[in-house]
């Protein structure tokens, strides 16, 4: 051992002397033809490390970029001077490119938005609560890597992160931060394997998309796929991690959390963005032609219905202007097509008919359903030709239209006046309000005391009919109706000729209002409820003009008599006539 050992000795001694201390000679030799040692094979050495592992671009391409970088922020005018000729060719070869690109994309978005395959993909967008060109581009490519994360393993901080395009909403420093969590979480909770390291995971999947995990000893390589990654896709994950471990061991193993010295590997993850598109069908692309079948026949049939709708709306103005014409009134208007007209109306005696009506606007509906029901108007163009009916039998009269009003004048018997009054009143005249009959005169064959008498006859008759009427209320209700104002207009107009009667028969009367109710309900209800409809009817007579002090009001509550207690809502009148001292 002493031999070798002094052996050893000997040579390092010779060494020292030949080469120097620390070999200083051989090596300050070498330095000094370093160059040109260098220079004469540099250019074989990138080629062959560049054919071998293809290493060389990826380091100098960030050279290059800083130094051009630098160059345009420090030579600015000399790079434009140099780059204007090959300005205005470079901008015509782009804008040829964007309007290229712009076109395909745009034929693509017509293919699927016109076509039945378009509509089922907006219809399963919806469904899935993702965006339709999300879903598009799911059934467009196998599969599609959308974006690359480089992760320190052991901080679990985000180095870099590169994504197909720059509309994405995602965020790669929280996505970094939930693996990191997630992936600590797998490792502390289940066994170690056999060589004593921890478990780590491989892949995460949602209905979406899956993240594929490539770890290594200083940092992770995260992709996120949709469609069905290809073993393609890890593998080429897995040499991208190599690559990153071997051009940036040193910046890992001294992260202290600056990720710039890791800007430069974009180019690196780049790599991974890897995709395949489905192969298109030709015969699916020349089978657009039915869903242009359907969305001509679609439009057309909107079209015929937009048609038809303005040709109904037209129709029914038309016949809404029969609303206008006296004595007719539209309850309810249905105009399905032009053979198909439903119309209920409520049309006086004396108004235009119908069909009269229909043939005079040159309306001719085959398919008119048209109901009448009976009312009578106090339109003044009805109530003007109900007088000349009703004065037809009297050729004496003179008769006046005028501003609503009609004037009788001429001489008649006091029987036949009276006759003539009461047919006017029926039919909707009131002395003092449309009816005057000053000039109306008797004849002078009749002499005062027949004269009397026959008004006295007159006045008896008017007492009875008034006081034989009576108002029909509904169930527990004490409005009164529109059929109700009817009544009360001809008792109105018969007491307004009963007072005529009664001055020139030295007479006086009082009208007394008789509220009735049935049986049903507490009997303190309906002697409200019988009060309440007695004084209604009183109010309705004030507003058209009878003087309320000549009016008694009262409600004698329910009627308990057997065959008229559940018919008697009612309100009666009666009259208290006294003579005048």
């Amino acid at each position: 051992m002493t031999k070798k050992a002094s052996a050893a000795q000997d040579i390092e001694q010779v060494r020292t002397l030949i080469l120097g201390k620390e070999n200083r000679l051989i090596t300050e030799t070498i330095r000094k033809e370093a160059r040109n040692t260098v220079s004469n094979v540099l250019t074989e050495a990138l080629h062959d490390r560049q054919n071998k592992d293809g290493s060389v671009d990826k380091v100098i391409q960030p050279l290059v970029e800083d130094a051009v970088k630098h160059s345009v922020s420090h030579n600015r005018e000399r790079l434009v001077s140099s780059l204007y000729p090959l300005v205005g060719s470079l901008v015509r070869k782009s804008v040829t490119a964007f309007l290229a690109d712009f076109m395909e994309k745009t034929n693509q978005l017509i293919e699927n938005s016109l076509t039945i395959k378009g509509v089922k993909w907006r219809i399963k967008a919806w469904q899935c609560g993702v965006s339709f060109a999300q879903y598009a581009a799911s059934q467009t490519f196998v599969y599609r890597v959308e974006h690359i994360l480089l992760i320190h393993r052991e901080t679990g901080l985000l180095l870099n992160a590169v994504a197909l395009d720059n509309s994405g909403k995602s965020d790669p420093d929280l996505i970094s931060s939930m693996l990191t969590a997630i992936n600590d979480f797998v490792g502390d909770s289940f066994l170690a394997n056999e060589d004593g390291l921890k478990e780590q995971l491989q892949s995460v999947s949602t209905d979406n998309f899956s993240l594929l995990i490539k770890p290594g000893p200083c940092a992770l390589v995260v992709a996120a796929v949709t469609g069905n990654a290809p073993q393609q896709v890890s593998d080429q994950l897995q040499l991208t991690l190599e690559e990153i471990h071997r051009l940036y061991l040193d910046a890992l193993n001294n992260f202290d959390g600056d990720d710039q010295g890791f800007e430069n590997s974009d180019n690196l993850l780049r790599d991974c963005l890897l995709s395949e598109q489905k192969a298109s069908e030709t015969s699916e692309k020349k089978a657009t032609w039915p869903a242009w079948i359907l969305l001509v026949l679609a439009l057309s049939f909107i079209g015929f219905q937009a048609v038809t709708w303005l040709n109904n709306q037209q129709l029914a103005a038309k016949i809404r202007q029969l609303d206008q014409q006296a004595g007719i009134v539209i309850k309810q208007l249905k105009v399905v097509a032009d053979n198909q007209v439903y119309l209920e109306v409520l049309r006086d005696p004396d108004a235009i008919a119908v069909s009269d009506w229909f043939k005079k606007n040159n309306l001719s509906l085959t398919g008119l359903k048209a109901s009448e029901r009976r009312y009578y108007s106090l339109d003044p163009d009805i109530l003007y030709v109900r007088a000349r009916q009703i004065l037809k039998p009297y050729p004496d009269i003179n008769i006046r239209w005028q501003n609503q009003l009609l004037s009788l004048s001429g001489t008649l018997a006091l029987t036949k006046k009276e006759k003539l009054l009461n047919a006017l009143s029926i039919a909707g005249f009131t002395e003092g309000i449309n009816l005057n009959t000053q000039q109306l005169k008797l004849a002078a064959t009749i002499t005062p005391d027949t004269g009397n008498e026959i008004k006295r006859q007159v006045f008896n008759t008017l007492v009875g009919r008034i006081s034989s009427m009576q108002v029909d209320f509904a169930v527990a209700s004490e409005e009164v109706s529109q059929q109700m104002q009817f009544s009360l207009l001809r008792l109105y107009q018969d007491i307004s000729r009963l007072t005529i009667l009664a001055q020139e028969l030295k007479l006086s009367f009082a009208l007394v209002i008789i509220g009735c109710s049935d049986n049903s309900g507490n009997k303190a209800t309906n002697r409200r409820l019988s009060l309440k409809r007695a004084e209604n009817v009183a109010q309705a007579l004030t507003q058209l003009g009878l003087n309320k002090h000549s009016m008694f009001v009262t409600g004698i509550g329910e009627v308990d008599i057997a065959q008229v207690s559940k018919s008697a809502r009612k309100v009666m009148f009666n009259l208290l006539v006294t003579r005048e001292p």
